[in-house]
């Protein structure tokens, strides 16, 4: 059986470095919830857009191990690589939260702003919720444009730690992070 660990490494090339060609770093990681509160001063709204945000999250961000035969995840949870320190509050469409983060991956800092979208409650069953992520990056490093965070993401009873309620699922997200490099 081929693994492949998916670390602090993009395809290849080492964090900040870029060989030849290579523009764009794809990164497939799993943030894993360590703490939720009531808004602090780091949710205002001047500094994150999230208007009324209801909850302060904080997550650290893991390497993940894939099956290189079929692309199955076997380990969720390898190494810690970064972490996210997120906002979330209401918008017009109740099945929208906003979305505001700002994190690191390796050395890379960056700040996001997005969304989040419940597909569905209580599925694959009571409990759960699924949700779809995606955060627009920027105040990334010199020498990047840009990039985008998009994530799976499913909730439980328990929102905190790795383990779910009803027991088996991988929370919070699995996230594809991509960022783009200046030619």
């Amino acid at each position: 059986m081929l693994v492949s660990s998916i670390s602090l490494f993009a395809f290849g090339s080492s964090l900040g470095q870029v060989a030849g060609d290579h523009v764009e770093q794809i990164y497939v990681v799993r943030s894993l919830r360590e703490s939720r509160g009531a808004p602090t001063e780091f949710c205002g709204e001047e500094r994150t857009r999230v208007g009324k945000a209801r909850v302060e999250d904080q997550f650290t961000v893991q390497s993940i191990a894939i099956r290189g035969s079929d692309g199955l995840i076997i380990d969720a949870n390898v190494r810690t690589v970064g972490r996210l320190h997120a906002c979330f509050g209401p918008t017009s469409d109740p099945a929208v939260s906003s979305f505001y983060a700002e994190g690191a991956l390796g050395s890379v800092t960056f700040t996001g702003r997005g969304e989040c979208r419940t597909a569905k409650a209580d599925y694959p069953e009571p409990g759960l919720r699924v949700q779809r992520c995606f955060l627009d990056l920027s105040d990334l490093p010199s020498g990047y444009v840009g990039g985008q965070l998009t994530s799976n993401t499913i909730n439980s009873r328990k929102n905190l730690g790795d383990k779910s309620d009803p027991p088996g699922y991988t929370q919070a997200s699995i996230a594809t992070v991509r960022l783009w490099k200046r030619r």
